[in-house]
């Protein structure tokens, strides 16, 4: 394929900076002194995340708020690798090339997440983050900060053969399912490219869905905010496994190519295999014209939904 040329990934704007840590201060507030809605009420990433940061003594914390939880109560674990990213630019890093964390233990609801830059990173051009809470180490961040600049050249598959988001069924939920609503999955618009199979008889199938993603509120779009839709991948489940499933995140790597063209992005994910209950997924992330943005793999935890008390199964939410 002919390459694909496009301008390399912007600068983030001032505006998207964190909020500074100071000392007894637990976060944004309005002007009543309240934490309010901080999803529907957010102008920024570190808004919606609630995130501050001392980059002085390169440190930063948030909430695992109910709008930054999965549907099994904890962490949805794109929240946590965006925070990382905001942070290490909050301290200095630039633009991030590519991330990756390991998830080792879950982020309950309500606890403080503490983030600070490893000190044997030596700058912030290459760095790890340590992510604790209550004390214990809960996942383990790093990446690439450097200033990119240049054409892009685009050699993987474009994206434009996908339809356009304003002609896509949206995703429904079943109401018979019981999962907290209020998550991160109330914070993003999700429309089917390429539907997940109805006929959930538990047969393989191949493995294959696309879903058009956009956040609610309507944030600038650049390498953290892709880190967290990228946590999407698992809906590649329901067509793999013929099963209402869902997955929980062990680790994600999401590798930066440019900035989307708007505010919608394609998530298009196959599902490669499934060991002893461990799915191993990768996907491209593509903006409304099919440029390609991003692409990520994911190894994840799959859980399989009860069937449907009505005796009809449906797909399940994504963890």
């Amino acid at each position: 394929m002919t390459a694909q040329h496009g301008p390399g990934i912007p600068p983030r704007s001032a505006a998207d900076l964190p909020t500074r840590l100071r000392h007894g201060d637990d976060g944004p507030r309005g002007a009543d002194g309240a934490r309010g809605d901080l999803g529907r009420d957010a102008t920024s990433l570190a808004g919606l995340l609630g995130l501050t940061v001392d980059p002085g003594e390169y440190r930063g914390r948030f909430v695992a708020d109910a709008h930054l939880l999965n549907t099994r109560g904890t962490l949805w674990g794109g929240c946590g690798l965006a925070a990382a990213i905001a942070f290490v630019q909050a301290c200095g890093g630039r633009d991030c090339v590519w991330a990756h964390t390991q998830f080792l233990a879950p982020v309950h609801a309500g606890q403080e997440v503490e983030l600070s830059v490893d000190p044997a990173t030596g700058g912030l051009s290459q760095v790890v983050v340590r992510a604790t809470a209550a004390g214990r180490l809960v996942f383990l961040a790093g990446g690439t900060f450097s200033r990119v600049s240049g054409a892009v050249n685009r050699f993987g598959p474009a994206g434009d053969w996908a339809p356009d988001p304003d002609g896509c069924p949206p995703r429904e939920y079943p109401t018979w399912l019981d999962f907290p609503r209020d998550g991160v999955i109330s914070l993003v618009e999700q429309r089917w490219a390429r539907p997940a199979r109805t006929d959930l008889d538990g047969r393989p199938g191949g493995g294959s869905s696309a879903l058009w993603l956009r956040l609610r509120p309507r944030l600038p779009v650049h390498a953290a905010v892709l880190a967290l839709l990228s946590d999407f991948a698992p809906v590649g489940l329901i067509e793999a496994t013929g099963e209402m499933a869902a997955g929980t995140s062990l680790d994600n790597s999401p590798r930066i190519v440019a900035a989307p063209t708007g505010e919608w992005v394609l998530l298009d994910v196959r599902v490669e295999a499934i060991v002893r209950n461990v799915v191993q997924v990768r996907g491209r992330m593509y903006d409304r014209t099919g440029a390609l943005v991003a692409t990520v793999s994911q190894t994840t935890l799959v859980h399989r939904a009860p069937a449907s008390r009505h005796g009809r199964p449906s797909p399940a939410p994504t963890g």
